[in-house]
C-alpha cells in the first residue's frame, strides 16, 4: 500500500479543488505526526487510532464490495489516515495492537500492519454482504460450525447470533491463528464457543500445514500458497478429521450453519461431511477462489458438481449490483463467496435474504 496522494479533480471545479487541497495537505501534516507518535510515544498513538478508528461494520448489504473497499475510493479522508498507521506500523513492523467494534456488541483485537486490520481497522468492513445475509438466518438455539476459523470473525458472529442456548464451533489448526481466536472469544465472554485444534479433511490423518506470514495470516494452508506476496512463516504437522467424524466427536444434536474457507481445501472437507450433509441439511458458506482450488488439485467447477449431484444443495451468489444472495445461473459468475442451500430450502432462504 502506498502513501495516500491527493484527489485528482477536474480544473473546472476550482472551490472543490481547493478544499481537496486543503484536505489533502491538513491530512499528510496529521499522518507525519502519527507516524512519529508511533515510534516514539506509542500508548499517544493508540489513543489517535482509537479517536479515529471505524465506529463498526455495515449492518445494510454493500453491492460491489471488494476487500479494504474503503480505503481505495479517493475521498475516504479518515481511511487514508487509519492507513497512514497501518503503513507505518508493518515497514517498521511496530506490534501496535487495537480494540474494533464487531456485530452485535462483540469486539475484536487486531494488530496493524496484517490483512485483517486493513479490512477491520483501516476500512472498517470485512466481507459485510455475508454477515447481513446471515443475520437474517441465524437465530438463538442454533448450532454452527466455522471451519478455517482463524482469528474469529465468524466465530464471534455466529457465537452472538445463537446464543446461549446454542452453540459454535471454531476449526483452526494454526497455533498462532488459534491463540488470537481463542482471545477473541474470551474477551467476549463467549461460553457456548468450543474451539477445536485440527484442521478438517476427507478422512483422517496428519498434514502438513504452511503458516503465511505475519501480514497475511489469512493464507495458511495444506497445500501450496496462491499468491506470490505470501511467504511462509514456518509450518506445523497437524492433525486432520472428518467433518463428520467432530460432529459425532462432540456429540453434537444438530448442525445449522457450517461456513468453509480453507484456501482451496473446501472439496476435501465435503467429501468429508456426507453424514452431516445428507441427514442435517446445513446451510453452508463458501470459499470458491479459482486459483485456491486448482493449487489443492481441484476447480470450482468439481465443487459445484459435487454439491449438486452428490447432496442435492444449489448454489447462491452474491450479486454484485445489489450485495444480496441470488441463484446461480448457468454459465452465472461465481461470488469470492458463494452459499450452498439444500434444494428443499431455496426458496425459504431467498425469502428470509
Amino acid at each position: 500500500m502506498t502513501a495516500a496522494k491527493p484527489p485528482k479533480e477536474e480544473s473546472a471545479k476550482v472551490p472543490m479543488t481547493l478544499w481537496a487541497s486543503v484536505r489533502w495537505r491538513v491530512g499528510h501534516i496529521m499522518d507525519g505526526i502519527a507516524w512519529r507518535l508511533l515510534v516514539h510515544a506509542p500508548s499517544v498513538a493508540r489513543l489517535y487510532a482509537d479517536l479515529i478508528a471505524p465506529k463498526g461494520p455495515p449492518v445494510v448489504p454493500y453491492p460491489g464490495w471488494v476487500f479494504a473497499a474503503e480505503y481505495y475510493p479517493e475521498l475516504r479522508w479518515m481511511a487514508w489516515r487509519r492507513a497512514a498507521l497501518w503503513d507505518c506500523a508493518r515497514d517498521r513492523k511496530l506490534v501496535v495492537p487495537l480494540r474494533v467494534p464487531w456485530y452485535d456488541g462483540t469486539m475484536v483485537d487486531v494488530t496493524l500492519g496484517n490483512d485483517q486490520s486493513m479490512c477491520l481497522y483501516v476500512s472498517g468492513s470485512f466481507e459485510p454482504n455475508e454477515f447481513v445475509f446471515l443475520r437474517g438466518l441465524l437465530s438463538p438455539g442454533m448450532v454452527a460450525i466455522d471451519v478455517g476459523a482463524n482469528e474469529g470473525l465468524y466465530t464471534l458472529f455466529v457465537a452472538a447470533r445463537v446464543g446461549p442456548t446454542g452453540r459454535a464451533v471454531a476449526v483452526e489448526p494454526s497455533s498462532r491463528e488459534r491463540a488470537t481466536l481463542q482471545h477473541n472469544v474470551d474477551i467476549n465472554a463467549l461460553a457456548n464457543v468450543t474451539v477445536v485444534d485440527s484442521a478438517l479433511g476427507a478422512a483422517l490423518g496428519k498434514a502438513n500445514l504452511q503458516i503465511a506470514s505475519g501480514e497475511h495470516t489469512g493464507h495458511n494452508t495444506l497445500g501450496s500458497f496462491v499468491y506470490d506476496e505470501v511467504e511462509a512463516a514456518n509450518a506445523e504437522m497437524v492433525t486432520v478429521e472428518t467433518l463428520d467424524g467432530l460432529v459425532e466427536r462432540l456429540a453434537l444434536p444438530r448442525v445449522d450453519f457450517v461456513k468453509v474457507d480453507v484456501e482451496g481445501a473446501e472439496t476435501s472437507v465435503l467429501k468429508g461431511a456426507g453424514n452431516v450433509l445428507r441427514r442435517q441439511r446445513p446451510l453452508l458458506l463458501l470459499e470458491a477462489n479459482e486459483q485456491a482450488l486448482k493449487a489443492q488439485g481441484t476447480s470450482s467447477a468439481a465443487l459445484i458438481g459435487m454439491l449438486k449431484a452428490e447432496f442435492r444443495y444449489e448454489v447462491l451468489v452474491f450479486s454484485e449490483a445489489t450485495g444480496r444472495v441470488e441463484v446461480l445461473r448457468d454459465g452465472g459468475a461465481l461470488s469470492s463467496n458463494i452459499v450452498a442451500a439444500p434444494a428443499e430450502r431455496v426458496g425459504e432462504i431467498l425469502a428470509k435474504a
